[in-house]
């Protein structure tokens, strides 16, 4: 990753992608470039000016301009983020499944476009906790398309002099089917992600904590990270869109609705 990229518009939601950008740029020592789309020639210089203006407001000065002029932001901003050189950093509105079939998303259409991590901010992110990155947690199930993710984790983890948790959550609702083995269960519970853990640390030669919570995943995760600071939580989606999405829920949307903390969300290219 050479360079960080901010998406932005003139709406002042998209500063705390700005933040955001601002804080990765300074802890990867990377040059901060400011990104925004526009569906003519004629809106691009009015767009300039009016990034100029707050990025001077925000005291970013030094971040370079890039006025795009393309007819669908979600497709240009998608193979942006694509490239193994950028990281590409949007605010989110963290909307509920049904409202986004309802009226779309640039930020949905991009990761469904990337198939590498976008850095997303949801409303409640918190610029002045989450000052730089101390602590990447890694959201994993047991599944392979959570564990698409580590690879990722782990390369920004070494770049970020980050330490690296891997974060799992049982679901109450459905432990609760499955019969106790005469109480070790919490030992069982833990096995996959202590052993994930374990192999992670001989293969990359990283130190790797883990946490098990549970509960419903959404509110766990959210509930666990609201005390936490200077943290990155990374996480996969199916990243579905309309119906389908409706249907399957997303723990992604419902976590970046509520944290505070900066999600790194990637969609694999293969889930289909």
């Amino acid at each position: 990753m050479d360079k960080i990229h901010v998406a932005m518009d003139e709406s002042d939601a998209s500063l705390r992608a700005l933040a955001l950008g601002q804080h990765l740029a300074g802890q990867l020592a990377v040059p901060l470039s400011v990104t925004s789309v526009v569906a003519s020639e004629a809106q691009a210089e009015s767009r300039r000016a009016a990034l100029q203006s707050r990025l001077a407001d925000q005291q970013a000065g030094d971040a370079s301009i890039e006025v795009a002029v393309h007819e669908s932001a979600k497709a240009y901003l998608g193979q942006l983020a694509g490239r193994e050189e950028v990281g590409l950093c949007m605010m989110a509105h963290g909307r509920r499944p049904v409202p986004e079939m309802l009226i779309g998303s640039v930020t949905a259409g991009v990761v469904r476009r990337a198939n590498r991590p976008v850095f997303l901010c949801g409303p409640r992110f918190d610029a002045g906790a989450h000052r730089k990155v101390e602590v990447l947690m890694v959201c994993v199930d047991g599944s392979k398309l959570s564990e698409a993710i580590l690879p990722h984790a782990v390369a920004l983890a070494g770049r970020l002099d980050a330490r690296l948790q891997l974060l799992q959550v049982i679901d109450t609702s459905a432990a609760a089917a499955v019969p106790l083995d005469g109480g070790h269960a919490d030992v069982m519970e833990s096995g996959y992600v202590h052993g994930l853990a374990r192999r992670l640390r001989s293969e990359q030669g990283m130190e790797v904590d883990w946490e098990v919570l549970h509960g419903d995943p959404a509110d766990s995760i959210v509930s666990y990270l609201a005390d936490c600071q200077d943290t990155m939580l990374a996480m996969t989606t199916h990243g579905r869109s309309g119906l389908s999405q409706v249907v399957a829920g997303s723990v992604s949307h419902e976590v970046l609705h509520e944290a505070r903390c900066p999600v790194a969300v990637l969609r694999p290219a293969d889930i289909g």
